[in-house]
């Protein structure tokens, strides 16, 4: 998730309020169970929820797929598009698979910070 988070030493605090997706919103950093990998975790951020529509590669000059997210799903991304694993490869998760959202971090000077989700909703068109 850089360059939100560091490769080493930052901490992170994940409220288990939001598990299974309840509450979460575009723009959250969740923590889930890997679909690919059993018994692991991951943190990406979500980009589309429910009946959203999404760009398949949005890295990737030319393709301009658009997928509509399934319900009980989500579409997750990491912030460092070009390396990461994530719905771009193995689809949208479940929301079942949702552990919690991360709400804060801690680096490795011990500074805490709130993670808050910047992002603005779209005012309809008139």
């Amino acid at each position: 998730m850089l360059p939100t988070l560091a490769a080493q030493n930052d901490v992170v605090y994940i409220s288990k309020r939001f598990r299974y997706g309840k509450g979460v919103e575009v723009g959250d950093m969740v923590s889930f169970v890997h679909p690919c990998v059993p018994g692991a975790a991951a943190l990406k951020r979500v980009v589309g929820m429910p009946g959203d529509f999404v760009m398949r590669d949005v890295h990737t000059q030319g393709n301009d797929t658009m997928l509509q997210v399934p319900e009980g799903h989500c579409w997750i991304l990491g912030d460092n598009l070009t390396e990461s694993r994530d719905s771009r490869t193995y689809g949208p998760i479940p929301l079942g698979l949702i552990k919690g959202k991360v709400v804060a971090k801690r680096n490795f000077l011990f500074l805490f910070e709130r993670l808050r989700n910047n992002l603005q909703r779209p005012t309809p068109a008139e």
